[in-house]
């Protein structure tokens, strides 16, 4: 009798020994803080809704999102270890390499370049220029425009630049670019008609066209330029050591990421209300617009591929950007080993 006792209590002992295992495996571990430097984009859309939801909180991660001025000083603060995260591109990437630094993309936010061209109407009309006329028609419609950037080197040239080229035209000499700075600069300068053009991601398109003084013309995020589809333009970076010593950390980030993204593509009502608490002065209409728009051009699920990351690097070559290719197989600038099956 005292030996089936025992058997049984070793039995349940045992069960609960495994059941504890697996919670522990798959819930939160220590509580952590962590900075994540960000250029204010919709892209990010599964971020914020990750930590306004309490997503990230349930981790165990208290979350600090940082808005930047650019990309330069996101970078910046990453190498410097000021912040743990950041959304980065493979450029970024390739240069830190070259500088004997090392960082590590973990997720891939989007499938394409989300740039979205909004142009004044008048010249669109003077140009007759929408999204139904032929890419090809679009880009030639750029010829003698002042088309704004943000600075120069910044992927609002990068990208610009290369839809002259497309058109077989020389962006120093047949367009003016000109570098206005940041969304709200280069709002008030296409309304005031400093600018004729310019392209950025949602929301800021969205909120010339909906006050009338601008049209989408190109969308990259739908699709628009089939040279820059399925095509691994920004992801989140972390610094390579920082992955290393942080494996489960950067596992419960991409479960609450991911769990945000399931929301944002089955509730957006409700993913609107959570995204309001980082766009406060963005008119609930022209956000629920604009995360509409720029969903299809989001990764369901933050996986990058071998595929994805070989265009942009070949694209990055073919443009002058970068004077070699490095290898695109995973373990050199992404892993998905954070995602998980």
């Amino acid at each position: 009798m005292r030996w089936r006792r025992w058997t049984a209590a070793c039995a349940v002992l045992m069960i609960l020994t495994a059941a504890l295992g697996a919670g522990g495996a798959a819930g939160p571990g220590p509580r952590v803080r962590i900075r994540e430097a960000h250029t204010g984009t919709l892209f990010m859309a599964p971020v914020y809704i990750a930590e306004a939801a309490g997503y990230m909180a349930e981790e165990g991660i208290d979350l600090e999102l940082i808005e930047v001025e650019s990309g330069a000083l996101g970078i910046a603060a990453l190498v410097s270890g000021q912040v743990q995260f950041f959304d980065a591109d493979p450029f970024q990437a390739v240069q830190l390499r070259r500088q004997g630094k090392q960082i590590l993309f973990i997720y891939n936010l989007t499938k394409r370049v989300t740039l979205d061209m909004v142009m004044h109407p008048e010249v669109a009309r003077a140009r007759n220029v929408s999204r139904a006329t032929p890419i090809a028609q679009r880009f030639a419609a750029l010829r003698g425009l002042k088309l704004g950037i943000t600075r120069p080197g910044a992927a609002t040239d990068v990208y610009m630049r290369y839809y002259l080229k497309l058109a077989g035209l020389n962006p120093d000499r047949d367009a003016q670019l000109i570098a206005v700075g940041g969304g709200g600069a280069l709002l008030a300068a296409l309304r005031t008609r400093q600018i004729d053009a310019f392209h950025l991601s949602a929301p800021t398109p969205y909120l010339a066209e909906k006050d009338g003084f601008g049209v989408v013309v190109i969308k990259s995020s739908a699709g628009d330029v089939p040279q820059l589809d399925n095509f691994m333009y920004t992801g989140i970076a972390v610094h390579n050591v920082y992955a290393n010593q942080n494996p489960d950390l950067l596992r419960r980030w991409v479960r609450a990421v991911n769990r945000a993204n399931r929301l944002m593509r089955t509730d957006q009502a409700a993913a609107v209300q959570h995204l309001r608490k980082h766009f406060p002065r963005t008119d609930p209409e022209v956000l629920t617009l604009a995360l509409r728009e720029i969903i299809p051009a989001l990764s369901e699920d933050g996986r990058i591929s071998e595929a994805m990351m070989e265009k942009h690097l070949q694209f990055m070559l073919d443009d002058g950007q970068i004077p070699f290719k490095p290898s695109a197989k995973e373990g050199i600038l992404w892993t998905n080993r954070f995602i998980g099956p």
